[in-house]
């Protein structure tokens, strides 16, 4: 049986993402607001109740700077390419009990309702560590990033960068989702 698995990779460690969990892209720190125009300084991770998770080591925070690079915790300038996996926020596993190959696997945004319509409000960007230079703007499954292929096994993972910037003041909310064939 498939299945999949979402990990947070912290400055130091690893944090389980539960199916409950948020990611928050952030201010310079939890629950703070980003301006408009700005992309996030900060990524965490909250429980259902919004509650913190990652108090006391933060995901990597991977700042869009320009189509190729990037900030990383909040450093300077870096070519996206450059960005290690061990680097990367998120880290999504997909497993099976028998050896498969994925193909057509797609990461992007949406409303939270419907796939095919993008978040509003917001610009997102999204990109593969280790095999991405530039990023992409995933907002909606017809401007998915595409990931790369993987050969035949029992588990598979791809390292994911997120960024986002508001266009328009007030809250905004959505959902990210990755999907892929296996056979």
């Amino acid at each position: 049986m498939a299945t999949w698995a979402v990990t947070a990779q912290l400055t130091t460690g690893t944090l389980t993402v539960n199916a409950t969990d948020r990611i928050w892209l952030t201010g310079s720190t939890f629950a703070t607001n980003v301006t408009v125009a700005s992309y996030q300084d900060g990524t965490h991770i909250s429980n259902v109740s919004d509650v913190e998770q990652c108090s006391s080591f933060h995901c990597h925070n991977v700042k869009y700077l320009t189509g190729t690079t990037m900030s990383l915790d909040g450093a300077g300038s870096a070519n996206l390419s450059t960005l290690t996996t061990a680097n990367a926020p998120l880290k999504f596993n997909f497993s099976d009990a028998s050896s498969v190959a994925t193909s057509a696997a797609t990461f992007y945004a949406y409303d939270g309702t419907t796939d095919a319509t993008a978040m509003v409000g917001v610009t997102f960007q999204a990109g593969e560590a280790s095999i991405t230079s530039t990023w992409v703007a995933a907002n909606g499954s017809g401007a998915a990033l595409s990931i790369a292929d993987d050969t035949a096994a029992t588990s598979h993972d791809y390292y994911i960068a997120l960024s986002a910037t508001p266009t328009s003041t007030g809250a905004k909310t959505g959902k990210v989702k990755i999907t892929l064939t296996y056979v």
